[in-house]
């Protein structure tokens, strides 16, 4: 019986369940072809560099991505995109850090790069500024998932920190400097960022539930 070949999306996702099991330190070309139970050269037929695999990955993770169904206002569609993103990137572990520094001109990357912008453009936002907002809002969001992935469930000791008396604000606010969720500093940092366009745009924010959250994935 003939060997069985194995194609790119074999060796993708592979790299995934090693991503998702072991960490994104412990991917490489050689300990994928190891959990394929197939020959280095196997695996680097397929994707080339290790780095080649992780852009893959990136962009195999993206396809995950919803979107179907998004709010018509641009401003709020621009923002669904990167919470529903978000929620992608926390379902794989070291999703936000497999994503930092990777950006494949792959499918599912430039489809997501073309939905940010036209969003914004589409709301009336210059065509440069809406570049820069698309990723100022993009590193935000990446920013943030990495250090919720990185500190995970692990209390942080503030008033032992704070002992000293010598941040006498932080004192003052003591925990809730640390234990405000990161849906909450998500939430609130996609606005701060936003609220500008909308008053230069003349929209207005929309209610808390008007969006129309979608299914399916990136085609």
């Amino acid at each position: 019986m003939p060997a069985r070949k194995h194609s790119r999306d074999d060796v993708i996702r592979a790299a995934l369940g090693l991503l998702d099991d072991e960490g994104l330190d412990a991917v490489s070309v050689r300990e994928v072809a190891r959990r394929m139970g197939v020959n280095v050269n196997t695996v680097s037929f397929q994707v080339g560099t290790k780095a080649r695999l992780l852009g893959l990955m990136s962009d195999a993770v993206l396809a995950e991505l919803s979107l179907e169904n998004l709010p018509e206002d641009g401003i709020e569609r621009a923002k669904e995109v990167l919470a529903r993103y978000r929620r992608v990137l926390l379902a794989h572990r070291d999703g936000a850090r497999l994503t930092a520094g990777n950006a494949p001109l792959e499918k599912h990357t430039m489809m997501l790069a073309e939905t940010l912008i036209a969003a914004l453009t589409e709301a009336g936002v210059p065509d440069e500024e809406s570049i820069k907002t698309m990723w100022a809002l993009f590193y935000f969001m990446l920013g943030l998932t990495q250090e919720q992935q990185a500190v995970g469930s692990g209390a942080v000791d503030i008033e032992r920190g704070l002992s000293s008396g010598d941040y006498p604000t932080l004192q003052r606010l003591g925990r809730d400097v640390v234990d405000l969720d990161f849906d909450e500093r998500f939430e609130f940092g996609i606005d701060v960022l936003t609220t500008p366009l909308l008053a230069r745009t003349r929209h207005a924010p929309v209610a808390a539930g008007n969006g129309s959250p979608g299914g399916g994935r990136v085609s």
